[in-house]
């Protein structure tokens, strides 16, 4: 008992010693430390290094004023996992390592649910030593308060003494699109305030052509929605198209709406789905037709040209291939998302005419490696540009970012990234390939700034991407394909639009142009596999929606429903009624079959045209034998025997014996009402001759006494 005793005694005294400590740790308030260097994250001698960074109390603890020392670790960084690493630990103790400490600066006391607030550090040029070697250089700012570390941020420069350093080339690839959504063609007020001053598209071509490095990838749509309104299209959007074609930048194609690529080949589509277009010649009234070429051909269109006598040139009415039709710097380009390619993609790719690739690296797998390869790649026969998702990545940071802060760390840390892969192999300059993002058009609103820092840099130079398609040829890399799935649900949700939008292709046959509906789902088929929807929770909700309509379309042709007919003759007509919910009228043809021999069907094919959102009646020769009732099943199909809408089944009371009854019944009728009019003739000759006669006798009666003698009275 005095052992246990003891044990609780020593327990509880310990439990005293030690619970403090944990309660401690556990309310120890850490706050949001944020620093990034000024100058891109360059540090020349002489140069004092200037830190902007705020600091945010996300607690419900009070931070008390403390303090902020910088940290410099004055070896080269050698690595990107090293530079990696340091920029991106898994975690950060007052036990870190960061190197000599510079300088030490007060902190302001920070009240729980404090943020952002500034706070600038500038280390003095002579309070920095370092070596006359150029190189990315780790820092660190560290956050302390009552004896505690409460944050701490890191970060890098690049020191940079002057002189001549390894360079590294670097080409850009941007996309030139459209927010996500589902219109197959961008309609006319929606291109008129994006062409307009400041809109979508204006910014983005603004943005684009800061440096004629940059390439870009345009979306055919956009080119496609502006032509085919003619006349008709804002004059902003003519004169946007105008500034397109006059760009000096390379140019590539992407697929129509920026479609995905990727899942077409991977749900087991040899070819790619391509648009077709609706054109109104209304909308070109001065232009001529060229007509359509014969299937299997593709005739160009001519262009014209001037008269002998300087009269104006005619434009021609575009037709569905030149209406994308563009004069690009660079053909045969596929652009698939970021880590989306798989299996025989590029293969297929090639297949269509798109025989090189961009790639993310993180697609590609260059083996053993132990530097960063350039750009221009071969994976088996398909030539491929890798794009370099790390630099790509803090690219596409800087070019998006919120504020000056954010834009100067994202810029320390590619400034430095690219100074690690340059001193990899000083001896041997290389082509990179950076890409922004498609997901997010027009938000690069630091994008110019980005590239006038980037160029800026001495160990960074701009190359066309053209230099990369040349390398492909003259001396590509060898790498392999990483292989990066689309994921099961997304290719089976596309698999699900494909057989929706071919239920809809084969309902169109009861049209007489059955464009005027699978024009019109194709497109939207296309923009709902957007790029630009891959990051969207909205997704799901654009694709359900083109489900239904597709349903709705496939069940806008039905035969309404009706009360049960009654059939009493031998041969007899059945009534059916079908309607027509769509804009264009229809023409099918009405089927009907009976189960018995009660009731046969005279003609089993009945043709009907119902004009757009109306009904229409037909009536089906059919032939009694019995009576009874009898179930028919009545269902519609298109002149290619295509089935149109669903059965309709009715219930036919056929009562064909009523025929002679009610035959009997007239003649009857006829007989009777025919005979008492006869009757009725002769009777009233009879009373008229009998009426003749008694007044014939009454006259003769009163001549007699009239003729007598006068004296025969006096006698």
């Amino acid at each position: 008992m005095r052992l246990v005793t003891s044990l609780i005694a020593l327990a509880m005294a310990i439990g005293a010693l030690v619970l403090p400590t944990a309660a401690q740790a556990v309310d120890a308030p850490t706050a949001k430390v944020t620093f990034a260097p000024a100058n891109a994250g360059t540090l020349s001698a002489g140069q004092d290094l200037v830190l902007d960074g705020t600091l945010s109390n996300p607690t419900n603890v009070t931070i008390p004023a403390g303090t902020a020392s910088v940290y410099l670790n004055q070896g080269i960084v050698k690595t990107r996992s090293a530079l990696s690493d340091w920029l991106s630990p898994k975690s950060t103790s007052i036990d870190d390592k960061l190197g000599t400490r510079l300088i030490e600066v007060t902190t302001p006391e920070l009240p729980a649910g404090r943020s952002n607030v500034p706070l600038q550090i500038t280390v003095p040029a002579a309070a920095i030593s370092l070596p006359a070697t150029w190189g990315a250089r780790a820092i660190a700012v560290r956050v302390t308060a009552g004896g505690a570390e409460v944050g701490q941020a890191r970060s890098s420069i690049v020191w940079y003494p002057g002189g001549q350093t390894p360079e590294t080339r670097l080409a850009m690839a941007m996309p030139l699109t459209v927010p996500a959504g589902t219109d197959g063609l961008i309609p006319s007020d929606q291109l008129a305030i994006y062409t307009g001053t400041g809109g979508l598209l204006s910014r983005e071509l603004e943005l684009a052509t800061t440096d004629p490095n940059v390439a870009i990838g345009i979306d055919p749509r956009i080119i496609a929605s502006i032509r085919i309104l003619g006349d008709s299209a804002p004059a902003s959007a003519r004169e946007w198209l105008a500034l397109l074609k006059a760009v000096t930048n390379d140019t590539f194609a992407l697929s129509y709406a920026d479609s995905d690529l990727a899942v077409a080949s991977q749900a087991g589509l040899k070819v790619p789905p391509a648009p077709d277009f609706i054109i109104d010649p209304k909308l070109f009234p001065n232009a001529t037709v060229v007509p359509t070429p014969s299937s299997g051909t593709q005739t160009p269109t001519p262009t014209p040209t001037p008269s002998p006598t300087g009269a104006p040139i005619t434009p021609t009415v575009p037709t569905p291939e030149t209406l994308m039709a563009w004069d690009y710097t660079l053909t045969g380009v596929a652009w698939p998302s970021d880590a989306t390619v798989a299996g025989n993609d590029l293969d297929n790719f090639a297949a269509n005419g798109l025989t090189t690739t961009i790639l993310s690296s993180t697609n590609v797998s260059f083996g053993d490696l132990g530097y960063t390869p350039a750009a221009g790649a071969k994976i088996g026969d398909d030539a491929a540009l890798v794009s370099d998702s790390a630099v790509s990545t803090l690219f596409r940071q800087a070019s998006e970012a919120a504020n000056e802060a954010e834009w100067r760390g994202a810029m320390a840390e590619l400034s430095a990234t690219l100074a690690v892969i340059g001193s990899e192999r000083p001896t041997e300059p290389r082509t990179l390939l950076a890409t922004l993002d498609r997901t997010k058009p027009g938000d690069q609103f630091f994008l110019s700034q980005t590239l006038d820092a980037l160029f800026g840099l001495a160990w960074v130079a701009p190359a066309p991407i053209t230099d990369l398609t040349s390398a492909v040829t003259t001396s590509p890399v060898s790498a392999t394909l990483a292989p990066q799935p689309e994921s099961a649900a997304r290719i089976s949700t596309f698999n699900g639009l494909l057989g929706s939008e071919a239920s809809v292709a084969t309902f169109s046959s009861a049209l007489e142009n059955p464009k005027n509906l699978t024009v019109e789902r194709r497109q939207t088929l296309l923009a709902v596999m957007a790029n630009s929807w891959l990051e969207s929770a909205d997704w799901a909700t654009a694709t359900d929606k083109y489900l239904a309509d597709s349903r709705k379309t496939v069940a806008s042709v039905q035969i309404v429903k009706s009360s049960a007919p009654v059939l009493t003759s031998t041969t007899s007509r059945l009534p059916i009624t079908v309607s027509n919910d769509l804009d264009w009228p229809v023409t099918v043809y009405v089927t009907v079959t009976s189960p018995t021999g009660i009731l046969n069907v005279i003609s089993d094919r009945v043709e009907i045209t119902i004009e757009a959102n109306s009904q229409a009646k037909t009536n089906v020769p059919v032939e009694t034998v019995a009576n009874g009732n009898v179930t028919v099943k009545a269902t519609l199909s298109s002149a290619t025997n295509v089935p149109i809408g669903t059965p309709y089944f009715t219930n036919v009371d056929v009562q064909a014996g009523w025929e002679s009854i009610l035959t009997a019944i007239v003649a009857v009728l006829f007989v009777g009402v025919f005979g008492f009019g006869i009757y009725r003739n002769i009777a009233k000759r009879r009373k008229a001759k009998r009426a003749g006669v008694a007044e014939e006798g009454t006259l003769d009666a009163t001549a007699s006494v009239d003729a007598q003698p006068t004296g025969s009275q006096d006698t």
